[in-house]
């Protein structure tokens, strides 16, 4: 294991929590500083709780160089730990690589990032320095630059671990086979960063194992909600609300009074617009849920704002927008057609308008009103 540069190596670091101390867990920031600052608000975060970043600080944002810089004046308190994730890693060996397959991979992405979640890291660097990425730009030059000017920040990155183990929990981006910790330390840490669809592996611990990196909505059958899921019978729980890798996504932060105890409660922030429910709405009918890892559908009318589809044996109707140009019969996002129940002045996050319905998010959970709403003048 030599040849393996020490991020990607599984560091452990293990701690106790003082008693009575506040633990908050949060995953998945993903390039949006202002969502994390938010939530942290929201969860009245002082400097005296324990704050766990649970990886992917990076990417699918536009502020993954101030993510960085604020978890790296943060985590100056002994009571901030922050772990890697999978893109954190990947991200960082691109950049430090001076293997030209890696290099090229991260230039050749970048444009695809920047269109798809609005930046990536290397575009926020180059453009503090005023470099413009261009089809022709000098790459070994660039991320010499890039190494040098950035070096605090990447060295930052570099020493962070991928586990953080007490007695109660144990925080890692992914997902563990086992907690013989031991035999996992110093191995190549990618099989625990990158842990997909980790629930339906069965696993089950004798305590708490807390992952991000696999947005909770995948693992829900009917309706889409993207609260934290607490599975106390298996000691799991899984953080990531989808923010960044989902338009719809919010940012969990799930919190405990105490590392002794089982009293989970979590709050969420978001970027979106909110909007406040004028009128009220009934539940509609049991929904069709769309998941993203079964998308194939067939059209069968195409309209303007929706298109008719049949997803399995159920005929549905989807925005038209959410039909994917590249792959004809498949949407490019998961999707819902429940109908939410809304009463007047409920707060709502507003993902986008179809016609006369918007697609929103309530209490985590996603849905359409077909209703009079105003605007909320700023996120609470």
């Amino acid at each position: 294991m030599s040849e393996l540069p020490p991020y990607r190596r599984t560091r452990i670091i293990r701690k106790e929590f003082a008693p009575g101390q506040r633990i908050l867990m949060i995953s998945d920031i993903h390039g949006h500083d202002s969502v994390f600052r938010a939530v942290l608000k929201k969860a009245a975060y002082t400097q005296d709780d324990a704050l766990v970043i649970v990886g992917d600080l990076l990417e699918k944002g536009a502020e993954s160089l101030k993510v960085i810089r604020t978890l790296m004046d943060m985590s100056a308190s002994s009571n901030v730990h922050v772990l890697l994730g999978n893109m954190d890693v990947f991200t960082i060996h691109r950049l430090l690589s001076d293997d030209p397959v890696w290099r090229d991979r991260l230039f050749d992405k970048a444009q695809d990032m920047i269109r798809w979640w609005g930046g990536c890291l290397l575009d926020e660097m180059c453009r503090e320095l005023g470099i413009t990425l261009t089809p022709d730009i000098d790459r070994i030059a660039t991320v010499r630059r890039l190494r040098e000017h950035f070096a605090p920040e990447l060295a930052w990155l570099s020493q962070l671990p991928a586990i953080l183990d007490t007695s109660t929990i144990t925080f890692v981006h992914g997902g563990l086979p086992h907690l013989r910790l031991d035999e996992l330390e110093g191995a190549i840490s990618e099989p625990y960063l990158k842990n997909d669809s980790f629930l339906s592996k069965g696993l089950s611990f004798d305590r708490y194992v807390a992952v991000g990196h696999w947005p909770t909505v995948l693992y829900r059958d009917r309706l889409m909600d993207m609260s934290p899921l607490i599975l106390r019978d298996r000691h799991i729980v899984c953080l990531d609300g989808g923010c960044g890798v989902k338009r719809s996504g919010q940012l969990n932060c799930v919190i405990l009074p105490d590392a002794r105890s089982e009293d989970f409660s979590f709050v969420w922030a978001d970027g979106l617009p909110h909007v406040r429910a004028i009128t009220e709405q009934a539940e509609g009918p049991e929904p069709t849920y769309i998941h993203y890892q079964d998308r194939a559908v067939d059209i069968l009318e195409r309209g303007d704002e929706f298109s008719l589809v049949r997803y399995h044996s159920r005929e549905t109707r989807v925005p038209t927008s959410a039909l994917d140009p590249d792959n004809p019969g498949q949407l490019d996002t998961d999707m819902t057609d429940y109908r939410l129940p809304v009463s007047p002045g409920d707060e709502m996050s507003l993902i986008m308008r179809c016609g006369d319905e918007i697609y929103v998010r309530k209490d985590s959970i996603l849905g359409w009103y077909k209703g009079d709403y105003t605007y909320v003048a700023e996120n609470q």
